[in-house]
């Protein structure tokens, strides 16, 4: 694989699991709600936050698909997987009590051992992206 290959498998290898965490949630619904609102976040914000993560997680997903976007995607993705990693490394200490996981599909089969791994894992992803994105662009834009 070329180095120049790099960008574009980080940002495929996001878009997969961003795309599938998004869909899963929205492919059923209603167990996503019943889940959030087992969560433990304010009343009033529950909602809010079922409609603004999968928006968040397909906005990335969008913003990665494309070069003139990926830096945002890049940012996007960062963000959303460092809320995600700090939420499961408090869960994961017992922070909030029992808490079930929203996540979807196979992602929720996970303990939170392993979901912490997991978010790790794309956490650095994304920014191993970010880092190679900005590289690029300040060498491009010279």
């Amino acid at each position: 694989m070329k180095r120049s290959d790099l960008p574009d498998l980080i940002s495929f290898l996001l878009i997969l699991m961003f795309s599938y965490a998004a869909i899963s949630k929205l492919s059923d619904i209603d167990t996503y709600k019943l889940e959030m609102i087992r969560q433990p976040f304010p009343g009033w914000s529950i909602n809010t936050l079922i409609i603004i993560i999968p928006l968040a997680e397909l906005t990335t997903v969008i913003s990665l698909l494309f070069k003139i976007t990926r830096t945002f995607g890049y940012y996007s993705a960062t963000v959303l997987m460092l809320i995600f990693t700090g939420y499961v490394g408090l869960a994961m200490t017992g922070a909030f009590g029992k808490v079930p996981c929203s996540c979807g599909g196979i992602i929720s089969k996970l303990n939170w051992q392993q979901h912490f791994i997991f978010n790790l894992l794309f956490l650095s992803v994304s920014i191993y992206g970010l880092l190679i994105d900005l590289k690029e662009r300040r060498f491009i834009g010279k």
